[in-house]
């Protein structure tokens, strides 16, 4: 009798010896039908992981600003309506008819009001300026005076080291630049103590109609945004590409200091670090952050999620050319939303300190009069 063969795992039914199974107990393949979606929450999870990390993946041409004059344009209107609201005694438009002594009044006026402004609000510098150029109308009237007047009139303003520079600057450009304030940003820079180069950029660019840039915790944040920046904040890279940012939008232009005003106005009023009113902002039409919130709004709105699907659908997009592409940002949180710029850093912990105070104190024997005694701190430590 012959012996039937049997069919290899690798062979269908009907390619057996006597043709196909008729066995009635054989299972039926299980069916492929999709299951309905229990609900979008993972969909949605999944679309904004996508987009995050497509918005990781770009050409370092970004973070370039591409029309300056445009967007210089648009800013200058807008600082135009608004530069008066706030009341600064210091803010005056560039005047062209000052001879060389006027500008130097014009730097010195300037450079008290970006050193008070150093990490204090406007509406708290306002009275404290308006005091200070009554005791010290000019440069030499301040080079005359002395620290503990200085700190006297200073006091509430807090950072007293702040003072201090503002008195040596001012003794230093009496005693050896003729009274006045250098008026470039580079001497400006490198021979008046306490100038860096943003304080060097706002003087110049106000005072002097110097074309130089600006990059305080505002633009620094503005600029972040208008350029999707999204990289370690303080890294030199990260800096470097924010002045030159900076410095695009003032090369070659007539009215460099408002242009730097109205960068660090639109970063304190409009570009706030929460709720930034991107409505309202002038350069929204060129900023790419705001350009990539709405693209992901929209990828969200266009994204179809059947109840029969297991899956979300995205279309793919073209990856840039790895030679072209940046290196320095980082990977965007779930959302991609404005606020993600600049990139955050985790705050360090606070450096606990134990000092210890001694009170030395004599009374006499009646306890009528009372003596302290008060040794001055040094300079430095």
């Amino acid at each position: 009798m012959a012996k039937r063969r049997r069919s290899s795992p690798d062979e269908s039914d009907e390619d057996a010896s006597y043709g196909p199974s008729t066995n009635p107990r054989k299972k039926r393949a299980p069916s492929r039908r999709l299951r309905p979606r229990k609900d979008t929450e993972s969909a949605d999870t999944e679309l904004e992981q996508y987009s995050a990390a497509r918005s990781s993946t770009h050409t370092a041409a970004i973070h370039r600003i591409a029309d300056t004059s445009t967007l210089r344009s648009l800013l200058l209107n807008w600082y135009d309506g608004v530069h008066q609201r706030r009341g600064m005694p210091w803010r005056k438009p560039f005047d062209p008819s000052l001879d060389s002594d006027g500008r130097a009044q014009r730097a010195y006026e300037v450079w008290i009001s970006e050193i008070m402004l150093q990490q204090t609000q406007v509406a708290t510098v306002i009275p404290y300026y308006n005091k200070w150029m009554e005791k010290y109308p000019t440069i030499r009237h301040l080079a005359e005076s002395d620290i503990e007047t200085v700190n006297a009139l200073w006091k509430g303003l807090g950072y007293y080291s702040r003072a201090a520079r503002l008195l040596e600057g001012a003794k230093k450009a009496v005693e050896e630049l003729g009274g006045r304030l250098p008026d470039n940003a580079k001497d400006m820079e490198a021979k008046i103590p306490g100038i860096g180069r943003y304080s060097a950029g706002a003087i110049c660019s106000i005072a002097y109609n110097q074309c130089v840039p600006v990059l305080d915790g505002n633009v620094h944040r503005l600029l972040s945004r208008v350029l999707a920046l999204h990289a370690p904040p303080k890294a030199k890279a990260t800096l470097d590409i924010l002045w030159s940012g900076a410095s695009a939008m003032v090369e070659a232009c007539d009215r460099p200091g408002d242009v730097n005003q109205a960068l660090i106005e639109l970063g304190s009023t409009v570009c706030k670090v929460r709720d930034p009113d991107c409505r309202s902002c002038p350069l929204a039409v060129g900023c790419r952050a705001h350009q990539r919130q709405q693209g992901t709004t929209k990828e969200k709105e266009k994204s179809q999620i059947p109840s029969n699907s297991e899956s979300v659908t995205v279309t793919a997009h073209e990856v840039p050319d790895i030679e072209d592409l940046c290196t320095l940002c980082e990977p965007l949180p779930a959302g991609c939303l404005v606020t993600a710029y600049p990139m955050k850093t985790e705050r360090k912990k606070a450096r606990e300190e134990l000092d210890i105070v001694n009170v030395v104190e004599w009374r006499h024997q009646d306890a009528r009069d009372r003596w302290f005694l008060l040794v001055k701190r040094p300079e430095g430590g």
